[in-house]
């Protein structure tokens, strides 16, 4: 996920049940079971997490691909990991109002090969 190559994505799902999806560069994994993303212009995104706490991620390089399945697990909007996101952010000339934290649920091999669709956490 580090890669600059990578583009990384999160789908939520409004009231409507429509998806939605959105660019995300803010992506980190501080664990192998935690997902965390900064909440900079997610209008759309932050409304349909708070009223739905199912999304997934979609990590992609090349032919290379993931989709991480997760839970809402908090929205945090101060504290070490609220700052030390907008650390990172402050080279780009962003800021997070907050930072979302999820549970992995699952792991799926997404990749243009022959273990696509292949469940592998």
């Amino acid at each position: 996920m580090k890669d600059p190559a990578c583009v990384k994505s999160l789908t939520t799902v409004c009231a409507g049940n429509r998806p939605h999806t959105i660019v995300a560069g803010t992506i980190m994994a501080p664990s192998p079971d935690m997902m965390v993303i900064g909440e900079v212009l997610m209008k759309r995104t932050s409304a349909n997490l708070k009223q739905n706490p199912k999304a997934a991620f979609l990590i992609t390089r090349g032919k290379e691909s993931y989709e991480i399945q997760v839970t809402v697990k908090d929205r945090i909007t101060s504290g070490a990991i609220v700052d030390q996101m907008n650390a990172i952010l402050s080279g780009a000339g962003l800021h997070a109002n907050a930072v979302w934290t999820f549970d992995v649920v699952s792991v799926w091999d997404e990749s243009a090969g022959p273990n696509a669709g292949k469940k592998i956490a």
